[in-house]
């Protein structure tokens, strides 16, 4: 099964400040692509808060000279949809970035399956206190750095990758929606 981990780092607390895109796709466990690319913020959304630099140690200054997300949305996207399934630790958090920025610079149509790892590391593990992407990497074995968009990416496709994906847990992404 071929799995796309995705992940975003945030310039600040507005919906479509990604400042960072990590993908990872993995088919049965082995990867076959990384990418990963630092983004200048959408000009409405276009600064970076203190909250988010200590979380992901991006610097404004390190966006200046970045491309806009509509250019490297292509090589994102041919990415996902070459996936039987993205897989986002948090679906939800990524999921509501990427359609606010999609909405932001009236980019076309996109739809894809996904499953959200943390969801599927709960059902896994009930036991566990916490299933943070941190706690499942630890679970698993797994040395990454957190909050660098590239290698969360690639931690939860792993995780993904290594346990039984119920059918009910994959969803579709569509933008907009009813697309």
């Amino acid at each position: 099964m071929k799995l796309c981990g995705l992940d975003f780092e945030t310039a600040n607390t507005c919906s479509g400040s990604i400042c960072a895109v990590g993908t990872a796709l993995l088919e049965d466990g082995v990867v076959l692509e990384r990418r990963e690319y630092l983004v200048k913020p959408h000009p409405s959304v276009d600064y970076m808060s203190n909250f988010c630099r200590n979380i992901h140690g991006i610097a404004y200054e390190d966006l200046r000279e970045s491309p806009e997300f509509p250019e490297i949305w292509q090589n994102v996207k041919m990415l996902l949809k070459s996936a039987d399934s993205v897989v986002i630790h948090n679906a939800a958090f990524d999921l509501k970035h990427l359609r606010e920025v999609l909405r932001l610079y009236c980019l076309p149509q996109v739809s894809f399956n996904y499953v959200c790892s943390a969801q599927l590391c709960r059902y896994h593990f009930p036991e566990l206190p916490h299933h943070g992407l941190a706690d499942m990497a630890e679970e698993f074995g797994i040395t990454f750095q957190h909050h660098d968009a590239l290698e969360d990416a690639e931690t939860c496709a792993k995780i993904a990758s290594q346990l039984e994906i119920p059918e009910n847990f994959v969803c579709r992404f569509e933008y907009p929606i009813n697309a």
